[in-house]
């Protein structure tokens, strides 16, 4: 029996996982691991991210962004800045782009569509985080060259979501990721872990939508307050949880792409190592301009991934830099 055949993925299984002590956390990782050798390998993966607008139509309770926070100053960077950070990171070796913005309609499809070409033109597997916007929209964006979208889904738990996402519902935002795979995009989602309210069995259900929705691309981030909003003295979530949780999401899903999100680096120091020794293979530069950047609020005083750090983790964790498939 190897180590991964230790681990059943039924609820209670799952359940058992994200409870598991440091003894077992110690095997959970090991077999997360295994996972991971079997389908990638040796292989892990550098992205690299502009956030190219602050500017926010909501009003999540989480989210330095919100559209109720006055204490930020909003941006929108053009087009130009956008195509040249890319050229950078293509230069830098980075085979992947990653286009993010808050949820806004701010800017025309067609600039978006733009820059997109321009950035798939050089050869680059480009990867949006922009929210919903219309079914329109993401034809063109994927005629343009888009292949891939992430949308977190926050929490499975849809009284939650409500209190958490105001205006918003779970079930629309679910049906979303599923009109984004219809449009052929590869589709991404997770959780934000530690939300004031959330509870184990809630996580659970996060780990069997995401086998529901058939990822391309799995994450957890841990929650950490943001000033300005109603959650800005919540109590940041657990870094151990966290961990459990991606070596869950990696022994259920397998082939997904599991980034090493910059939360558990805030929180920790060597934190991103810990996501790889859990099962991630993902990585993802920030190539935001330093002098906007703090502005994309996701939460206060940020870790910024940098190309060095990112290469360091992937090396630490005994892992090959390699060309994620379009």
């Amino acid at each position: 029996m190897t180590v991964k055949d230790r681990f059943d993925t039924s609820r209670s299984g799952l359940e058992a996982m994200l409870l598991a002590g440091e003894e077992e956390a110690f095997s959970l990782f090991a077999a997360a691991r295994e996972v991971r050798r079997e389908h990638f390998g040796s292989r892990a993966f550098i992205r690299a991210v502009i956030e190219f607008s602050n500017r926010c139509r909501c009003n999540c309770l989480y989210c330095g962004m919100r559209k109720d926070n006055n204490g930020i100053e909003r941006f929108t960077l053009d087009g130009e800045r956008i195509v040249d950070a890319a050229s950078a990171a293509f230069r830098a070796g980075i085979r992947t782009f990653f286009l993010q913005s808050a949820e806004s309609e701010d800017y025309d499809p067609e600039w978006l569509a733009g820059i997109i070409r321009a950035i798939h033109g050089m050869g680059m597997t480009v990867l949006l985080c922009v929210g919903a916007r219309t079914e329109d929209d993401l034809d063109l964006w994927r005629e343009a060259g888009a292949s891939k979208f992430i949308l977190k889904h926050e929490t499975s738990d849809p009284d939650l979501f409500g209190r958490m996402k105001p205006g918003l519902t779970l079930a629309g935002r679910i049906e979303w990721l599923k009109t984004l795979k219809r449009h052929g995009y590869g589709i991404g989602s997770g959780p934000l872990l530690g939300l004031p309210g959330q509870t184990v069995r809630s996580l659970v259900d996060d780990l069997l939508l995401l086998r529901d929705l058939d990822v391309d691309m799995s994450s957890v981030s841990v929650f950490l307050p943001a000033a300005g909003t109603p959650l800005e003295k919540a109590p940041t979530g657990s870094v151990d949880l966290g961990l459990r949780f991606m070596a869950a999401m990696r022994i259920l899903l397998k082939r997904t792409l599991i980034p090493a999100t910059s939360t558990f680096e805030r929180l920790r120091s060597g934190g991103q190592l810990a996501c790889f020794d859990a099962g991630a293979n993902v990585i993802t530069v920030n190539m935001t301009p330093p002098s906007v950047r703090g502005e994309y609020a996701l939460y206060t005083e940020r870790f910024f991934v940098s190309l060095e750090h990112a290469r360091g983790v992937i090396r630490r964790a005994g892992l090959e830099e390699a060309a994620e498939a379009i």
